[in-house]
């Protein structure tokens, strides 16, 4: 057993976890592996002088109080299948008999369609011993695992679409308006009634929500995120009740529903310590990852200052305490929410700090669009230093930029080129933000109650109007919020 493997294991385990596991360790706490274990998480392995034997018996423990701990559907189906084969082997027919009906309800009621058709085997293994079994439960069995079968592949013709679409997003986020949608057609799929699943239902809406997103169809995104959250029972599934319920944190941001956002966030946070979710330390950092971003983008849309000061400081805390377990994708989408955050309360070193993490971080196939918002700060930032031919080769190097990556229709492109035409005029400002209302208008829309809104864009609309109106961003960004620009 690696030193290495066992560090990164308890490295990996949650508060939950780690409290569960020094629980059922309390009758081994004098014992050798329980010091092995404390000494891990004091000083790390590069301290630690221990047998092979004394690693792999403590890193099995631990894996056996993970096990122990986790209540999701799939491992209570694996155990019970496990229950099932045991009783068999041990020829008890009758009794394995009714672990295998017993699973195969739990299978059929959340459609865990693979490990269904598993159970229809067993069963047809299982009835050959008793003396009961006919000839025609037999063919029952096989014609119900031919439709279990077309379910299986039904789910994970959805399933696969909604991971493919996830990957674009990651790699693409929206689409550039010259960009060929034809191939985007595919994620509209359409499950037919008469395919009785729900899950297949659920990831084939999830799919076109984030195709909508994509397309920045946001009325179209939130209708469909909305219905999942509102049809979605925690207790029936807890893993597509989190994805829908994620999903639905997005369409909110992008339709400004941010009290129903900060709603949504408060209730999952809140089902998830009272234990819906199990322990579970994926749950956990994806929690912290969409709070942290969405809850600072809310904070600061609605000109909360005090909160948004709170809730930064927290963030920025918890960096610290998830270290490694961010990923790079995490860590630069959290720096752009910090940076929009420092920025716009005025905290300008620490918006650059941000800034140039994200700059020195990203690349093409880790969130190119965040990378391109960081350039699009870093000339908003540019002009807080009085230095002409600063302002003027940021503007430049950014157009270079944009131009080498064939965006000259973006918003970034657009606003660049006209900054840098109005750079020498005294009334530089109030020149740009005449000449960027047809900008506004071709990548903003409006909400219902007549506000210019993006979720991207929105901090340069205000940005310019605090410039004209010489007044603090946050009171202007205030002002917006409540509809009285």
């Amino acid at each position: 057993m690696s030193g290495i493997a066992l560090e990164r294991l308890i490295k990996s385990l949650s508060r939950g976890e780690l409290k569960a596991f020094s629980s059922s360790m309390k009758k081994e706490s004098d014992t050798v592996y329980f010091k092995l274990f404390k000494d891990i998480k004091k000083k790390g392995i590069a301290n630690l002088k221990s047998s092979v034997h004394n690693r792999k018996y403590l890193y099995d423990s631990i894996l056996e109080s993970l096990s122990k701990t986790t209540s999701n559907i799939d491992t209570i189906i694996l155990k019970k299948l496990l229950n099932t084969e045991i009783l068999f082997n041990k020829q008890l027919i009758k009794e394995s008999w009714k672990e295998v009906n017993k699973v195969q309800k739990l299978a059929e009621k959340y459609e865990r369609f693979g490990f269904f058709i598993q159970i229809l085997e067993w069963k047809k293994t299982i009835g050959f011993y008793k003396t009961d079994f006919t000839r025609q439960d037999y063919i029952e069995l096989s014609t119900l695992e031919e439709k279990v079968i077309n379910q299986q592949a039904i789910y994970l013709q959805t399933k696969n679409l909604y991971m493919e679409i996830l990957g674009l997003k990651k790699e693409i986020g929206y689409l550039p308006l010259h960009y060929d949608k034809t191939f985007f057609s595919k994620f509209k799929v359409q499950i037919a009634p008469d395919v009785n699943s729900n899950r297949s239902k659920f990831y084939s809406q999830i799919t076109q929500a984030i195709y909508h997103w994509m397309l920045k169809e946001h009325n179209k995104e939130y209708k469909l995120t909305k219905e999942v959250v509102e049809n979605i029972e925690i207790k029936i599934d807890p893993t597509e009740y989190l994805i829908g319920s994620l999903e639905h944190l997005t369409s909110c941001v992008c339709n400004a529903s941010f009290n129903e956002l900060l709603s949504t966030l408060n209730i999952l946070k809140n089902n998830y310590y009272k234990g819906y979710f199990g322990i579970n330390t994926n749950i956990e950092l994806r929690l912290f990852y969409y709070a942290a971003n969405y809850e600072i983008m809310s904070y600061t849309f609605q000109g909360n200052s005090k909160m948004l000061i709170l809730k930064i400081k927290e963030v920025e805390e918890d960096i610290e305490y998830w270290g490694k377990k961010l990923s790079k994708e995490m860590l630069i989408v959290t720096y752009s929410a910090l940076k929009i955050g420092h920025y716009l309360l005025g905290n300008t070193k620490e918006a650059m700090s941000y800034v140039n993490k994200m700059l020195n971080e990203s690349n093409k196939s880790i969130r190119k669009d965040a990378f391109i918002d960081a350039l699009l700060f870093n000339i908003l930032m540019s002009f807080d230093k009085h230095d002409f031919d600063y302002k003027e080769n940021t503007l430049i190097k950014t157009i270079r930029y944009l131009k080498k990556n064939d965006m000259m229709q973006s918003f970034e492109y657009e606003f660049s080129i006209i900054l840098l035409k109005h750079l020498p005029d005294s009334d530089i400002f109030n020149k740009v933000y005449n000449d960027m209302q047809v900008v506004f208008e071709k990548h903003f829309y409006k909400l219902e109650d007549g506000r210019l809104y993006s979720e991207n864009y929105l901090p340069v609309y205000i940005w310019l109007l605090s410039k004209n109106k010489k007044k603090p961003v946050m009171d202007i960004m205030e002002s917006w919020y409540n509809n009285k620009l």
